[in-house]
Formats: C-alpha cells, sequence, structure tokens
C-alpha cells in the first residue's frame, strides 16, 4: 500500500474515532462536571500561547461551539534575580475572556529548568510568595483574564526535585486560594520505582498536562495515567522554523531566529525562496522541508538574504486527527484533550480553532476552492482563486494546482499573480512550450485556510471560446484525502434579444 492511501484509509477511520470519544466524554460529563468541586474542569479545553488570541473577532463563539471548558492563557513568567525568585507578568487581553474558565499559565526561564534539574529545586516559600504577588491581580474578580479558575505551572519538573516542587505547590495553594493548581507532566515515568519517585510532587497537583502529540517531547499517556491526577492530553499544531542564515557576519544575530508559522504562506509562494521537502525525517507524526532564499525577501519585519535556508517541521493533521480520536481510550483520569494554538490570529494559523470546530462537529475537513475565469483586457483572462474553508493542503510544488483549458486560442505570456509557478500543456494534456499550448496549470505550494490568491493573468495567442474558461482542479488536502475535480464549464453566455424595430410613419 502506497504512503498516500495509507494516510488516506487512516483518515477514513477519524469522524469514527472521535464520534466515539464524544461519546465516551458525554458519558464521563453525566457522572461529574468537575474532577473534584472546585477542581479542574472534565471535557476539551484550549490553550493560546499569545492572549489576543482568545478574544479575536468570533473567537469566543468558535469556543462555545467546541464546548471547550478552559481556555489555558500565559500570565507571566518565572526567573530569578540575584538569586532570588521573580516573577514578570505578561500582558493581559484588551478585555476579560467570555470563556467557562481561564487557566493562567505560569512559564520558567532556563535558569528555573536548571535549579528543577537539582535535588534543592526551588525555595518553596519565596518561589510561591513570588508567583502569588504576581497572580492575586490577575485572579481577584474582575480582573483583566475574566474568570480565573486555576493555574497551570508550565515548567519541567523532574523527580530530583519532586520533593521541593510538592512543598512549592503546598505554599502556592496556601497563598492563593480558591483555584485549581496544574502542573506539567514529568516525562515519562515508566516503572514504579519512577512514579514513587514523583509521588510528593504528583500528590499535590489537581491536575496535569501531558504532551500527547506535537513538535515537542511526548510522554507515554499509559504511564502517565498511573500517576493518578487528572490530565489533559495536549496535542500542539502549529508548526515551527527556524533560520539558518547565509553568513554570520555582523555577530549571526538572525542564527537564533525563530521563525513562525504566519511566515509560510508569503515565504511558499514567493518566487525568491526555493521549496524542497527534508526526506531524512523518519518520524511520519510530521513533516519537515527547507526554503531557501535565492534573493532579497522581506517577511514582515524581517529581511533574508540570498542563501538564507529556512528549515520547518510541521506535524500531519492525518496523524494528529487519529490520535485526537483515540487519546482517552482506556484511560482512567484523562479530563479531556488540550489544543495548544500559536500566534494571535487565525489567519496566521495552518490548523485554526475553526478546523477544531469542524473536526469536532464532524464536518468536511477538505479546502474548497472557488476558481473564476474572467476577461483581464485585450484577449486576456485572469484566474482568480479563493479557499472558502478553514482547512490547508500539504505543501507540495506539485500536488495543489487549478488548470484552465483556453482552446481554441493558445497561451501566450502568463504572469502568476499569487501563483508560485505554471506549466503548459496541449489538448490531449502532453507537456508544451506556451505558444502551443491550449491549457494552463497553475500551482500553489501550500493553500492555506481562507487564503484568496492574487488573480494570475493569461495572455491569449488567437481567439478565446465565447464562453471562457472551462477549469478544474487538484489537492491533496492536509487531512489527507486527494481532491480532484472535473471539468468546471462555463457558464453559457446569453443570447442577445434583438431591439424591437422601430415601425415607420
Amino acid at each position: 500500500m502506497s504512503p498516500r492511501a495509507a494516510s488516506r484509509l487512516r483518515a477514513g477511520f477519524v469522524l469514527l474515532l472521535l464520534s466515539l470519544a464524544g461519546a465516551c466524554r458525554k458519558g464521563n460529563e453525566t457522572s461529574s462536571s468537575a474532577a473534584r468541586p472546585g477542581g479542574p474542569p472534565k471535557g476539551d479545553a484550549v490553550w493560546f500561547t499569545d492572549t489576543a488570541g482568545a478574544i479575536e473577532a468570533g473567537m469566543e463563539e468558535r469556543l462555545a461551539r467546541v464546548s471547550a471548558t478552559a481556555v489555558f492563557l500565559p500570565a507571566g513568567v518565572l526567573t530569578t534575580q540575584g538569586g532570588r525568585p521573580t516573577f514578570t507578568a505578561g500582558s493581559p487581553p484588551p478585555r476579560p475572556v467570555a470563556a467557562p474558565s481561564v487557566v493562567l499559565v505560569v512559564g520558567g526561564a532556563p535558569v528555573i529548568a536548571a535549579a528543577l534539574a537539582t535535588e534543592a529545586g526551588l525555595d518553596p516559600e519565596p518561589t510561591a510568595a513570588a508567583i502569588a504577588e504576581g497572580l492575586r491581580p490577575l485572579i481577584q474578580s474582575g480582573g483583566p483574564f475574566g474568570r480565573v479558575a486555576g493555574v497551570h505551572l508550565d515548567l519541567p519538573f523532574r523527580s530530583e526535585s519532586a520533593k521541593r516542587s510538592g512543598e512549592l505547590l503546598a505554599a502556592i495553594r496556601a497563598k492563593v486560594p480558591g483555584v485549581f493548581l496544574s502542573i506539567a507532566a514529568p516525562f515519562s515515568p515508566a516503572t514504579e520505582e519512577a512514579r514513587k519517585a514523583l509521588l510528593p510532587l504528583t500528590s499535590k497537583a489537581d491536575a496535569m498536562v501531558v504532551p500527547f502529540f506535537g513538535l515537542d517531547a511526548r510522554a507515554d499517556a499509559a504511564a502517565i495515567d498511573l500517576l493518578g491526577p487528572p490530565w489533559w492530553a495536549a496535542f500542539g499544531s502549529a508548526a515551527r522554523g527556524t533560520v539558518q542564515p547565509a553568513s554570520t557576519e555582523g555577530g549571526g544575530e538572525q542564527g537564533n531566529l525563530a521563525a513562525p508559522e504566519k511566515w509560510l504562506n508569503g515565504l511558499t509562494g514567493n518566487p525568491n525562496v526555493d521549496f524542497e521537502y527534508d526526506l531524512s525525517v523518519p518520524d511520519p507524526s510530521f513533516a519537515a522541508f527547507h526554503l531557501t532564499a535565492r534573493g532579497p525577501v522581506k517577511v514582515e519585519e524581517r529581511s533574508l538574504e540570498p542563501g538564507d535556508r529556512l528549515t520547518y517541521r510541521i506535524p500531519a493533521l492525518t496523524e494528529m486527527l487519529f490520535q485526537l480520536g483515540s487519546a482517552m481510550a482506556g484511560k482512567r483520569h484523562v479530563l479531556g484533550r488540550l489544543l495548544i494554538f500559536d500566534g494571535a490570529e487565525e489567519s496566521g494559523r495552518i490548523f485554526p480553532v475553526g478546523a477544531l470546530e469542524d473536526v469536532i462537529l464532524g464536518r468536511s475537513l477538505v479546502p474548497v476552492l472557488e476558481t473564476r475565469v474572467s476577461p483581464a483586457g485585450r484577449n486576456a483572462i485572469a484566474v482568480e482563486v479563493v479557499n472558502r474553508s478553514t482547512h490547508a493542503s500539504i505543501a507540495s510544488r506539485t500536488a495543489n494546482w487549478v488548470e484552465v483549458d483556453v482552446a481554441p486560442a493558445h497561451a501566450g505570456d502568463v504572469a502568476l499573480g499569487g501563483f508560485d509557478r505554471y506549466a503548459t500543456y496541449d489538448a490531449e494534456g502532453r507537456p508544451v512550450t506556451p505558444g502551443r499550448a491550449t491549457r494552463v496549470r497553475l500551482f500553489e505550494t501550500l493553500v492555506v485556510p481562507g487564503e484568496t490568491i492574487s488573480p494570475a493573468r493569461i495572455v491569449l495567442r488567437g481567439k478565446p471560446p465565447a464562453a471562457c474558461c472551462r477549469w478544474r482542479a487538484e489537492l491533496i488536502a492536509a487531512s489527507g484525502s486527494e481532491e480532484k475535480s472535473e471539468w468546471h464549464e462555463p457558464p453559457v453566455p446569453p443570447t442577445p434579444t434583438p431591439a424591437p424595430k422601430k415601425k415607420r410613419k
């Protein structure tokens, strides 16, 4: 079986798995709406790494439609200054978040990770005091985040410092009452001895977040379930990129640059950027590719120089959908699924919250390409494509295209507009030079959700058909299905109605 066929077969099980998982979730919710009174809520949740993502226009309605029981939002970062723990608050949302409950996320600087790797860990009392002082104005009634029900410590807890970390949780609970405390699950406690070593920490936590799918290290969910506390299965859906500059002269400041997901659409469609798959990646749960600048490229506030190389990794949506359906199977303590979204806007995401809504509600997961062919001056046509869905295609130089038939005319010059490249064919589909071609195929490396591709302009040699022009499209959806359309015939132009003859007087 080919990889593409296997992908489609696996995608075929997705809706069944999701419906079964949803049924299990509803069954659990009828017995108890929370792990304990005041504890973490049961059900699926959403984590925005940028607070602005939670208050984007229409987001509250989307979250309601997917029945999100909690919204995780970054509140600040724990670090040290002069050896003392310090909490640096982040930017709160411009207005409170209308969600059943908000969970404030406390991140950690690298120095915190280093401390947790030692037996001494973090000094419980001053660390708890710093966190409590920073969170108090955010948690109080009428605070900027809305109804805060919990605090999540997104810190790399280790068995070496489990005792001190347990004391830290107890100290935070005493200083920040009325909210549940969640922690990042310690990684892969595979043995009974390892689980016992973590008990001083896990016994003090109300909930845990477990990396179940994504580009980060993934924990053993079965082993995590044996630790005891309720937990969310976390899914990271965002692509991540890094920039390797062609030269490090001038200090090499770009060497540590992270390339955000929202750059992908502009970079994959730029004629000065070469696209190449990284075939050395053995993990089927994500794809990797390289983008190399052949000339100067401006992407938002950054400038790329010739030779700069970006490497992106993007989670395989087919695998994520399969895991979404099976995440809770056989797990006693799982609360639900936690979807993590990067960026401040839906438009910058390859897998947006709108796509999650379609997954949960069992709708189609395929891009919907609306194509329009229209006159564009003398002996020329314009071809415009709009993706009317919240779903993306895979990234491919060959798989995603729209083809226009201009017979009996022939194709002359082609201005690509927003498309990436083109190829020309004769009436039998054989590659030919533009002057002999009656078909033009316009390629788009990556079709993103809601994208409008700027019109391509095709100059024709000869007279175009009276009804111009028929077209067809093909792409591979990120969800795994291969979509092919038949030829779409243009509307027949109306027959002119002759003007009535004037009567002679």
